[in-house]
């Protein structure tokens, strides 16, 4: 009987220590987001950027946030799975392989404003857990309640990518969004200089650089074309 009672006793001491899970909250420059006590936030120091991590058994997330506005789709697509999302107004891309469990999931706002870009990945682990860090994400907006609808419909494939991707992988090989480089600026005073019939006339013609032999991609797939004119007018097609 004693040593039942002391097993009962045991018992409820340990489940006294149970660790409580509480969300803490992270404030990068205009982007607000929480994550679980039982993952440990590391900072770094970075130049020009805010660069992090969190932690948690074999699961690390990393976050890259700053004017350095790195774009991650210049470089051949993964076999993933895409979603375009909208966030307190600004565009992102969802990405996650299609292992759920042990694989990749990452979040990517090309412009939380209109200089800074934010990158968070992490590298292996569970991605249920991950994208529910990733639903806390709020732009300009700590209060907002809802969280981030991740429906897994309407993912797409680097066949089809949506149109971030897409403009990533193509337009910005020969342009930048600040400066002339082989073809002009991609800025936003460029963009609204233009009728959105020249833009996608623009997107769809051949083009060579006054400076060299150089030749533009030409995207010829209407799907393509639609895409990127979605991304740089944010949705509204209409003239």
């Amino acid at each position: 009987m004693k040593v039942l009672s002391y097993m009962l006793i045991a018992l409820l001491l340990s489940c006294s220590k149970e660790k409580v899970i509480t969300m803490q909250k992270v404030d990068i420059g205009n982007v607000h987001f929480e994550y679980p006590s039982d993952w440990n936030l590391t900072t770094l120091k970075g130049i020009d950027s805010y660069i992090s991590y969190l932690s948690k058994d074999e699961d690390t997330l990393w976050i890259e946030y700053g004017w350095y506005n790195a774009k991650i789709y210049n470089y051949p697509l993964k076999n993933n799975l895409f979603k375009q999302i909208t966030i307190d107004g600004r565009e992102a891309i969802l990405e996650t392989s299609r292992n759920s469990i042990g694989g990749f999931a990452s979040l990517y706002i090309p412009k939380t404003d209109s200089l800074s870009g934010l990158y968070i990945r992490n590298r292996k682990g569970n991605i249920k857990e991950v994208l529910n860090i990733y639903k806390t994400v709020r732009i300009d907006n700590p209060k907002r309640k809802q969280f981030l609808n991740f429906d897994s419909k309407s993912y797409k494939t680097k066949s089809s990518p949506p149109g971030i991707v897409v403009y990533e992988n193509n337009c910005l090989n020969c342009h930048s969004e600040y400066r002339y480089m082989i073809g002009p600026a991609l800025d936003f005073n460029l963009i609204r200089s233009k009728s959105k019939q020249w833009m996608k006339q623009y997107i769809a013609t051949d083009k060579k650089s006054g400076e060299s032999a150089t030749e533009c991609s030409q995207i010829k797939d209407s799907h393509q074309i639609n895409e990127i004119m979605k991304y740089i007018y944010r949705g509204n097609l209409s003239d």
